[in-house]
């Protein structure tokens, strides 16, 4: 790991147990709305989303919105975050692939935190990199082929149920992929 200092807030257990009961039977359950996305960072990767609060336009875009923003702020308000808006907020569903991780990404061109809960336990780490995306003169997402030395690892973290991190968003980062099953996790940014 990488001796860049960034400053990770984390939540071993955020949810009450109403919560996961919901999130079981609701959003893990056989009915929820899952949309299938091409194109996650780039076409190598498909996943299923659902978009609670839209990237483009910060328009309420589902019933569950709510929910989660609920925990988000019991999250924020734990660890005294400043938060001025939120800027995107998504549920995101991968299953394995060929590939251990998926590009190392930002998900926004200016300055931001990135918050996710996860929804269940299972393999598939998330990785943050001591690469800094500082300019819009860099890409947004890495490709993997393009990568000629491997980035320095600042943090893994192991998808858990009830886990929620949130860090400095302006560090490439990317998702693992499980070896079965499903990975679900709540992503929402904010300024």
């Amino acid at each position: 790991m990488a001796k860049t200092k960034v400053k990770f807030f984390e939540t071993k257990n955020i949810l009450l147990d109403e919560e996961i009961n919901y999130i079981n039977s609701e959003i893990l359950g056989n009915n929820f709305p899952w949309y299938y996305e091409p194109v996650a960072t780039t076409d190598k990767f498909q996943f299923f989303s659902h978009t609670l609060l839209v990237r483009e336009t910060g328009e309420v875009n589902s019933r569950y919105f709510e929910f989660f923003e609920n925990i988000f702020d019991r999250f924020a308000t734990m660890h005294k975050l400043k938060v001025k808006g939120l800027t995107r907020a998504v549920l995101n569903l991968t299953n394995n692939s060929s590939y251990e991780y998926g590009d190392p990404h930002v998900d926004h061109e200016f300055k931001h935190k990135v918050f996710m809960l996860y929804l269940n336990t299972i393999n598939g780490n998330t990785i943050v990199y001591d690469k800094k995306y500082t300019s819009k003169k860099q890409f947004t997402t890495i490709p993997l082929e393009k990568i000629k030395k491997p980035f320095n690892k600042i943090k893994e973290i192991k998808p858990e149920l009830g886990k929620a991190v949130c860090w400095d968003g302006s560090y490439y980062h990317a998702a693992g992929f499980p070896k079965e099953g499903r990975r679900v996790v709540a992503v929402i940014t904010f300024v």
